[in-house]
């Protein structure tokens, strides 16, 4: 009976340290649990401190299916394809691919979300539109219809998916916030194009302006009957893309010729200008075109004329930069030395006035000849 009960006691007292074995084993797992979680909550706010995070995932989606009037303030209304007149817009409605947006009243604000990051904000009398296309297609595109447009997309917005259009230019690779004061004139549009934050570039008929930076602007105006385009330089140097036509060049070693399509570069700073002029020839369809650049002073630097798909009537008159700066210096030399021999002149009058009385003949005439030679001397 006393080794029954001893040895129940000893499986008791075994139990018992094997329990508290596995529970110092449980312990010491949930502690490497917790530091393993810490380390891993660590890597992964560092991850998001050098990732774009969220947004980086929704720049492979970043559109909705339907456009979502997300802010009403005031009064807006919306123009349905389906519908053939202007009702008033719901604030937290999807409207169709296709619909019209506007504002009405000075102080009447709307904010619709095409994306979770991509809004287009309108206020004022302003109004834009979305184009209809099947709703598989992965692109968006902005018609402005006229007052201020504001677009707010991610700084990480894919190339090729989002387009800002007007029948005279379209933006393209738009990222981060921009701006556009539209306006429909009598005979065409005008339009001031800004990027905020970001990079936008546009283009259209015979030009292409490349990638413009946060706080850069440009103005634009065409006709209706697309035959006039001129760009306007308003902030920021903007790097312009000139269409020059087709030009053919001879191989000397095979006397082969080809032709190839080239373009003029053109720094659009303030002031600057490039004017367009666009023809319809009496036969044919190819269009004659003729750009001219301008400087800040308005005075015309480089011209090109081309007929469309033509080499033949391709021609070019450039200024020449080297030359005008040589004349410069020469002309600046020249006013140097002039006034230089003018001082000089003038110091020995002096000299002679305080000597004599002659020098009040010296120095002065009946008609006044004196006087006037010095201004010539000086080129004023």
């Amino acid at each position: 009976m006393k080794k029954l009960i001893v040895a129940v006691a000893m499986a008791a007292a075994l139990l018992s340290v094997r329990a508290q074995d596995e529970e110092l084993e449980d312990a010491a797992e949930d502690v490497a649990m917790e530091e393993s979680d810490g380390e891993e909550s660590q890597a992964d706010e560092s991850e998001a401190a050098a990732k774009p995070g969220k947004k980086a995932e929704d720049a492979s989606k970043p559109f909705f299916t339907l456009p979502l009037c997300l802010m009403l303030d005031g009064r807006g209304e919306v123009l349905i394809p389906t519908k053939g007149e202007w009702q008033p817009a719901e604030e937290g409605r999807f409207y169709p691919l296709g619909t019209v947006y506007r504002t009405v009243g000075p102080d009447s604000r709307m904010k619709v979300q095409i994306g979770l990051h991509v809004e287009v904000s309108v206020k004022g009398d302003s109004s834009f539109g979305t184009v209809a296309q099947a709703l598989d297609v992965s692109t968006r595109t902005v018609v402005l219809k006229g007052g201020t447009i504001m677009v707010n997309l991610p700084r990480n917005m894919p190339e090729g998916l989002f387009f800002v259009t007007t029948p005279g230019f379209e933006v393209v690779n738009a990222a981060g916030e921009s701006s556009y004061v539209y306006e429909q004139t009598g005979d065409g549009e005008k339009c001031f194009v800004r990027c905020m934050t970001g990079n936008l570039s546009a283009r259209g008929r015979h030009f292409e302006i490349l990638p413009l930076r946060a706080s850069q602007g440009f103005a634009i105006r065409s006709s209706s009957d697309f035959l006039f385009t001129a760009l306007y330089g308003k902030a920021g140097d903007l790097n312009v893309k000139l269409d020059t036509g087709l030009w053919e060049t001879l191989d000397l070693d095979t006397k082969e010729k080809t032709s190839e399509h080239r373009y003029a570069d053109f720094k659009l700073s303030p002031k600057t200008a490039v004017r367009i002029h666009r023809m319809m020839p009496d036969t044919g369809k190819n269009m004659a075109v003729t750009t001219m650049t301008f400087d800040a002073n308005g005075d015309r630097k480089d011209r090109y004329w081309f007929a469309e798909n033509h080499y033949e009537t391709t021609g070019s008159d450039i200024a020449v930069e080297e030359d005008k700066e040589a004349e410069e210096a020469a002309r600046k030399a020249a006013e140097a030395s002039d006034t230089e021999a003018v001082d000089a002149d003038v110091d020995e009058d002096d000299d002679g006035g305080s000597s004599g009385g002659d020098s009040d003949d010296s120095s002065s005439d009946d008609s006044g000849d004196s006087s006037g030679s010095l201004d010539d001397d000086l080129d004023f």
